[in-house]
């Protein structure tokens, strides 16, 4: 839930028409347009429908798009992934959906209508564009009522959220506490041991090494090695044997130019009689009839009538145009009639359940036709594709039903005419499987894995079958292939101990009652008014450092085996005028972690008592 809080605490978001391009005819006034929406059950008693699965699917699609780029798409992530995704995005808009329904927030369906009207997206040099808001919501027939339903949940949200947000603020005292923390400095004087020159200054003979080789013999062991025979199913293998029949370009440019076909898209514009305004269907017939006789008659031009007469104030003002479709975004009366249609032409007299409509085409946009020269590698390298996938695809589950029946690796490749490869006998670091890289170190030395057994790989484009023959464990090496080792770890262990002696000699010296030892890698510096983000130390030295009282001794070590003894004077902690000129960085500084707190809690308290019910995803 907390990342789809932080998309709302962002900024206000825009209202749902700007992510559901997808739902036409809001203000027709016919409820005859509507879609038998699917149950997909519940969460917190609020039911989820397939619209509400396109809304969570396109918002997470856009989500995506904006870290990713404009190329992205759903379908490049692994399969199950987007479900969840969805379903997560679901699970958020319905569990604030229902704390707004539950504290009364929740507004009107006429509240709804007005946010869409006004809505500057669709705002022309008239005030709201019919035209514009045709053209960006079509799509594949939704009813009003589902879509004015979006808007009312997606504005019901929105004020939860501000609501919310109302009462977090930053307070300025906190803000100056924030600044004052990160701008107090201190002198320091501190010692620095340098581990690495250290060591490398010690002496260490090789007979000091093999006291430390026998007194330590398990720091010396080699490690297990283990050789691999194998083979691969390869795609791009595969691809290699694919053979082009010789009419196959012919006949899928043929389809390629059916499918083309069946992408052209058309335009209409419409004229509409409401039968709820008239006394009966027959007195609508009449009048309808009416305007089809002077239209017939070359009496009166199409948009003449829509202008003066049409009943769909919606569309009226755009000279009734209801936008493209490419067969499945208009009833399917309408479809079947622009069957029918050339460019301009009128249909019919079209009659649905509440209202009646004449139809004008207005213009036809046909896809772009490549001619087959242009086609003929595309549609060579599609085939070559879906069909090395299918012949690798049949190879490997044969191969699979073998290795269950516990055939030999040599029947295995004879079955695939695949030739065997061998990794070697190499350690975890240096084994590698040639043509398939979709394995690990970890899968392959796992100790479940047993001499003379086929273990079975998968990656994205290949399949691996592979057995191990030879496994050598562990033992300790011999002292003349590890004495460099050996000697190495003396002369840490030499340093070690000039490290542990000297640290009770670390104030004094400090304090200069001592002086520092002149070994390689000792160093005593001083620095004046160090802060909590100076990087002239490690932090978690820093950290230490302001964290102890003033004139404390204080020790340290770093990740790389640094030692650090350090005393600290003289904090100047600034006053409000010493930071005027940084406070607005903190500030923002401090907004962020206040809107991170926030969404912590928020998202603890709308998990509590959750109930997800959802079904047929």
């Amino acid at each position: 839930m907390l990342e789809s809080l932080r998309s709302f605490l962002s900024g206000k978001r825009l209202i749902v028409i700007a992510i559901l391009l997808a739902i036409p005819f809001v203000f027709f006034g016919s409820a005859s347009f509507g879609t038998t929406f699917s149950s997909y059950g519940s969460v917190n008693g609020e039911a989820v429908t397939e619209i509400d699965v396109t809304s969570a699917r396109n918002e997470v699609s856009q989500r995506l798009k904006s870290i990713y780029g404009d190329e992205f798409s759903l379908d490049d992530l692994d399969e199950g992934i987007p479900l969840n995704l969805i379903k997560n995005q679901i699970i958020n808009q319905k569990t604030l959906l229902s704390n707004a329904r539950d504290i009364g927030i929740i507004i009107s369906e006429e509240k709804a209508r007005q946010e869409i009207i006004n809505n500057d997206m669709f705002q022309g040099d008239q005030g709201f564009d019919q035209a514009l808001f045709d053209s960006t919501i079509l799509a594949s027939g939704f009813s009003p009522e589902e879509y004015i339903r979006l808007v009312q949940e997606t504005v019901s949200i929105n004020r939860l959220m501000d609501a919310m947000l109302t009462s977090v603020f930053p307070i300025e005292k906190e803000i100056i506490n924030l600044a004052s923390m990160f701008e107090t400095s201190r002198d320091i004087n501190f010692i620095k041991i340098d581990k690495a020159i250290l060591v490398k200054s010690q002496k260490a003979t090789l007979t000091e090494g093999e006291t430390f080789y026998n007194s330590n013999p398990l720091l010396f062991l080699s490690k297990e090695k283990r050789d691999f025979s194998y083979i691969v199913l390869s795609y791009d293998a595969y691809k290699k044997l694919v053979e082009v029949p010789n009419d196959y370009v012919k006949d899928a440019y043929e389809d390629y130019l059916r499918e083309s076909q069946e992408q052209t898209q058309n335009r209409i514009s419409h004229f509409m009689i409401d039968k709820s305004n008239y006394e009966s269907t027959d007195a609508a017939r009449s009048a309808i009839d009416k305007i089809m006789t002077g239209l017939n008659a070359g009496d009166v031009s199409f948009e003449e009538v829509v202008a003066s007469s049409s009943e769909d104030l919606a569309s009226k003002e755009n000279q009734g145009d209801l936008g493209l479709s490419s067969g499945d975004a208009f009833p399917e009366e309408f479809e079947l009639a622009i069957l029918d249609l050339d460019l301009n032409d009128l249909s019919p007299i079209i009659e649905l359940e509440d209202s009646l409509h004449i139809l004008k085409l207005t213009e036809i946009i046909k896809p772009e036709i490549r001619s087959i020269n242009q086609m003929e590698k595309d549609l060579i390298s599609e085939l070559v594709d879906a069909e090395a996938v299918a012949l690798m695809q049949d190879d490997f589950l044969k191969l699979e039903q073998m290795v269950l029946e516990g055939v030999t690796l040599f029947e295995l490749a004879d079955a695939a005419n695949q030739t065997i490869s061998v990794t070697g006998l190499n350690d975890i670091g240096d084994t590698a499987l040639e043509a398939f890289e979709a394995y690990s170190g970890e899968d392959l030395f796992n100790p479940d894995v047993l001499v003379n057994k086929i273990e079975i790989f998968e990656s994205d484009n290949s399949y691996a079958f592979v057995m191990m023959t030879q496994a050598v464990e562990s033992s300790v090496r011999a002292f003349a292939d590890v004495a460099e080792e050996a000697i190495e770890e003396v002369r840490i262990e030499k340093a070690d101990n000039l490290i542990d002696d000297f640290s009770t000699n670390a104030l004094d010296i400090i304090l200069g009652d001592k002086v520092l030892p002149d070994n390689s890698g000792f160093s005593m510096e001083s620095y004046k008014s160090v802060k909590r983000l100076s990087s002239l130390l490690p932090s978690e030295v820093v950290n230490l450092i302001f964290e102890s009282r003033i004139g404390e001794l204080i020790t340290s070590s770093t990740f790389n085996g640094d030692h650090y003894w350090v005393q600290s004077s003289n904090e100047l902690i600034p006053t409000k005028e010493d930071l005027s000129d940084s406070l607005d960085q903190y500030r923002d500084f401090y907004n962020n972690k206040l809107d991170q707190q926030v969404l912590s809690f928020i998202d603890r308290a709308f998990k509590q008592d959750q109930s997800i019910r959802l079904k047929n995803f």
